[in-house]
């Protein structure tokens, strides 16, 4: 090649290169925060040092991100003004859970930006789908759920569960942050796309000269615009007057409080219990998935504070009644000295009336306890000067047996014993399970209720329909639809709460 050949094309790579930059028009601005922390390192625990009347000036003290000035984040930021109600709603819905998911990101000393994630991802909603099967406001696909410990079977998917699910997400986005050598904006695409989609597409562009950010990649377009709409969602709550945004006035103080729960207990009782309407139960507990709470799968319930104290008295009163000659169901970190102590009766006791050849207990197990009855009617109760009829009732649901299906699996899904499962199916362990047959579950129902009807709810689960439902629960269609106000089966999406009439 001529020297004249060689300067011409070092022009055309000169050339393309400035029409690039010109197009990206990219430039970075490190945030005045920093400033305070004396470095360039998200610090944000020393925060929780700092007193703050309002958790927007928290959360913009937390703000570690870089600044960017770029036509993609215009684009993005002109979206939010068209469309300000997003916004106002994703707002509202965070309210109960925004407090708590600052917290957590705070312990784990993240950029307090990623608060906002779940705006972009879900607009904050619990029960939010996606067609990829992503659920819950941090969207956990199911691989990455089980990953990360977010376990789910039929009466639970920690994915919804707001406590553990903030968690997971905090776990995860401090792996991809180390794994991208604590690039953040890397970070938060591979928690959009998958680091092996970020790390290919980092690869590819490496082919050309010059270090590249993440504004260089080719990315699926999804998460082309996933990083910039977090930046301009950043950059509107920063200065929320420059673009016309009127933030709700939100104290630095948590409105709702978890509370340890030690039995099992349906949501209508806790409704009663707490004086807080069943709905909102559901919306702040979005990890269960049908009318039960088992402590097993997540001991803490969150509860307004304002109905805190209520409830912890009533249901320690309630505990009295329904819970004796009763079962206690062994969750993580029980043993037999800590049950005995709990119920005040001896270990040997305990082990007599179960049979145990050990003091070995097994997670999900329900012991029998040797404990006489404290009340004499144990067939209603008066709460709140209103009175309740005591049920110690169960209903049969039918499991629609799958291919790969088998007895194991089947009653870890439903958290059952193994041997209450072939016992109502009059079978064993070699018993061979055929595809579309129908198998017996022993369900309990509420504890407490008005009538003797039975109200249950049940969310809607993907690859659910109206027909595997009703033959669930052995109601009609028309019963399932018509108690929901659903048309037809159309409406029947991911997420949805269903009303269960029996």
């Amino acid at each position: 090649m001529t020297l004249k050949k060689i300067n011409k094309l070092i022009i055309i790579i000169l050339c393309i290169g400035f029409i690039s930059s010109c197009n990206q028009s990219i430039s970075y601005k490190r945030p005045q925060i920093l400033a305070n922390f004396g470095s360039f390192e998200c610090d944000t625990q020393k925060l929780s040092k700092r007193s703050y009347s309002q958790i927007w000036d928290k959360l913009r003290s937390g703000f570690c991100l870089d600044s960017v000035h770029s036509p993609r984040v215009d684009k993005e930021i002109e979206w939010f003004m068209k469309n300000k109600a997003f916004i106002y709603r994703s707002i509202e819905r965070a309210r109960p859970f925004l407090y708590h998911v600052v917290i957590e990101l705070e312990k784990n000393n993240l950029p307090f930006e990623l608060a906002l994630l779940p705006i972009v991802e879900s607009g904050y909603q619990p029960y939010a789908y996606s067609p990829s099967k992503a659920a819950g406001i941090w969207q956990f696909i199911p691989p990455t759920a089980k990953e990360y410990g977010l376990r789910r079977n039929w009466w639970y998917d920690g994915r919804r569960d707001i406590d553990k699910s903030t968690k997971a997400a905090a776990h995860f986005l401090k792996d991809m942050h180390r794994h991208f050598k604590r690039d953040w904006l890397l970070a938060i695409a591979s928690y959009n796309t998958g680091a092996g989609k970020v790390g290919r597409s980092i690869k590819k562009a490496n082919y050309t000269l010059g270090d590249k950010t993440f504004w260089d990649l080719d990315l699926p377009r999804e998460t082309e615009v996933y990083v910039p709409k977090l930046i301009a969602l950043r950059d509107i709550i920063s200065n929320p007057s420059a673009y016309g945004v009127k933030l709700p006035n939100l104290r630095n103080k948590p409105t709702t409080s978890f509370v340890q729960v030690k039995y099992p207990i349906d949501f209508f009782t806790i409704s009663i219990l707490s004086d807080v309407d069943e709905k909102l139960i559901h919306q702040l507990n979005p990890g269960f998935s049908s009318w039960y709470f088992i402590p097993s799968m997540n001991q803490k319930l969150l509860l307004p504070n304002k109905s805190i104290k209520v409830f912890k008295k009533r249901y320690a009163e309630l505990a009295k009644i329904i819970y004796t000659n009763k079962t206690h169901t062994v969750i993580k970190g029980d043993t037999l000295s800590r049950i005995s102590r709990l119920y005040n009766v001896s270990i040997k006791s305990i082990k007599v009336l179960n049979n145990l050849k050990s003091d070995l207990i097994r997670i999900g197990a329900n012991l029998k306890l040797p404990i006489k009855s404290t009340s004499e009617n144990l067939s209603q109760v008066t709460i709140g000067n209103k009175d309740y009829k005591i049920h110690d009732k169960t209903i049969t649901y039918r499991h629609i047996v799958k291919r790969y299906d088998n007895w194991y699996k089947i009653a870890k899904f439903y958290n059952v014993n193994l041997k209450s499962l072939l016992k109502w199916n009059n079978a064993t362990k070699k018993t061979t399970l055929k595809v579309s047959q129908k198998l017996k579950i022993i369900m309990k129902t509420p504890v407490l209720s008005k009538s003797d009807g039975v109200k249950l709810r049940y969310v809607v689960n993907t690859g659910d329909t109206v027909n595997l439902i009703s033959t669930g629960f052995s109601i009609s269609r028309e019963d399932l639809l018509n108690s929901n106000k659903l048309s037809n089966s159309r409406y029947l999406t991911a997420g949805k709460n269903l009303i269960i009439m029996k």
